[in-house]
């Protein structure tokens, strides 16, 4: 078994572009480099582990990523503000009346109009009661609920990525349903709020389903795309080894050990800085007393989906039997790598065939953090339904081309973002309500140039979701 302050952190803040070049071509141990942090003698294998191309691409991938962070969130920030300036003014005409008339209409991020570039990609929120992955049997329905789980889940995690006020008025006034709290959660590691995430109920009183989503990787976020293919983890004892990055996105107060970094009990709470683990955790209990009947659902797009698995092993380090032995279903959408096989194992003895995992194609997300131990050991557990093109769903233990690079699916990638970008023109004549706005098409081809992009799309989970025909498959419920 593990020790719990058995760790190993890679921070690229500290390498030079020049000592990983150096180190790689010298093949140095990675534990006497300035940038490696991990505690000796625990894993001899790592003890002796050499930098080798992952570790440094992955090091290269972050100092870049750190580069343009401010850029990229300034453009972010300008390219939503256009775009619901054109939106909320009726076009590029109405903007010119509008201003004409002093009646131009300004957006505002926190308001319950303005949208995110998710929302320009795909704006359908609407649940579906009836079609949503109806010939997959293993998942079931939550009693008394009229609205297919797969369907809520993926919704309530494309969702998470509005504002507050956004998701209040969409839970409220279009699912008719019954708003509880959106979570902005602060991260100690960043010195940021950048965790965020929304419960809501199917009903005010008496209610059948809880639903808590994460929000994922933002676009315009050079830290979420950092923390995504970070190396570093902690170890969490006989629950195995964690991703680092997300255990800090919960609220993880010590990065060297996880009893001072996750205790029991949380003490010393600001409202100022909630921490996400120990604030959620808090409000499903009083919901779980108000509501004797209630299941939990549990979701997430991208690093949302992975905040949505690592949320419940939490609390089954904790023993929090009370909420676990609640827990309808894990939903997860192009979810990247959250730990060791040792972890996979674990949280999948807790949730058994609750555990549900969606890959869309070459997704890249999914494929990250890189699969290649003793450094990079993170591994997919859980039932895995994976897209392929038009749409066809199988279930699989792992996706194709699962550490992304491989040569030998570089031309099917840049056939899949091409195939994807003609789809979109064909299925508006198709499929009704399947047209794709000029948005959404601009963001699927930035696939032909970082092909798997486009690919982590929520409209094509969507997709996947209303259109997908599961193929033939064996499932063990009791595993």
């Amino acid at each position: 078994m593990a020790a719990k302050d058995e760790h190993m952190i890679l921070r690229h803040e500290n390498a030079r572009y020049r000592d990983i070049a150096r180190h790689l071509v010298l093949r140095r141990k990675l534990t006497r480099t300035k940038f490696a942090e991990h505690k000796a003698g625990v894993s001899p294998d790592l003890d002796e582990a050499r930098i080798d191309w992952v570790t440094a691409l992955t090091l290269l991938i972050q100092k870049l990523l750190s580069v343009i962070s401010f850029p990229l969130l300034c453009l972010g920030h300008a390219i939503e503000f256009f775009l619901n300036l054109h939106s909320l003014n009726g076009g590029f005409f109405g903007i010119l009346r509008r201003f004409l008339t002093a009646s131009l209409v300004i957006p505002r991020r926190k308001s319950a109009d303005f949208r995110s570039i998710i929302c320009h990609i795909d704006g359908r929120y609407e649940l579906f009661r009836s079609i949503f992955i109806t010939d997959f049997s293993s998942i079931e329905p939550v009693p008394g609920l009229d609205v297919n789980p797969f369907s809520l889940s993926m919704m309530a995690a494309k969702l998470a990525y509005e504002n507050g006020a956004f998701i209040e008025n969409q839970v409220n006034k279009y699912w008719k349903m019954h708003f509880v709290r959106f979570f902005n959660c602060w991260n100690k590691y960043l010195k940021n709020r950048g965790t965020q995430a929304f419960i809501c109920c199917d009903k005010a009183e008496d209610a059948n389903a809880i639903v808590l989503a994460f929000r994922g990787t933002e676009p315009f976020n050079a830290y979420d795309w950092i923390t995504d293919v970070d190396l570093s983890w902690l170890s969490m004892g006989k629950f195995g080894k964690a991703h680092l990055g997300f255990m800090r996105a919960l609220g993880l107060q010590d990065e060297k050990d996880v009893e001072k970094g996750f205790p029991r009990e949380h003490v010393g709470h600001d409202e100022g800085k909630l921490l996400a683990y120990y604030a959620i955790r808090d409000v499903l209990v009083q919901l779980l007393n108000k509501h004797k009947r209630a299941k939990i659902i549990i979701t997430g797009h991208s690093l949302g989906g992975a905040l949505a698995i690592l949320f419940p092993a939490l609390l089954a380090m904790h023993e929090r039997h009370d909420i676990i032995d609640r827990i309808h279903g894990v939903m997860t959408y192009g979810q990247p790598r959250v730990g060791d096989a040792v972890f996979g194992r674990n949280v999948q003895a807790v949730l058994k065939s609750k555990y549900h995992r969606m890959v869309y194609r070459y997704d890249i997300v999914p494929r990250v953090p890189f699969d290649k131990p003793p450094v990079a050991l993170f591994k997919h557990f859980g039932t895995c339904i994976y897209f392929t093109s038009w749409y066809e769903g199988k279930v699989v233990e792992e996706s194709p081309n699962p550490n992304y690079f491989h040569p030998f699916f570089v031309f099917s990638m840049y056939l899949n973002a091409v195939g994807d970008l003609t789809k979109a023109f064909l299925l508006a004549y198709l499929q009704d309500g399947f047209d794709e706005g000029y948005v959404s098409l601009m963001y699927r081809a930035s696939g032909l140039f970082i092909p798997g992009l486009a690919s982590h799309s929520p409209r094509d989970y969507v997709n996947g979701g209303t259109m997908a025909k599961i193929i033939a498959h064996k499932i063990n419920k009791e595993e």
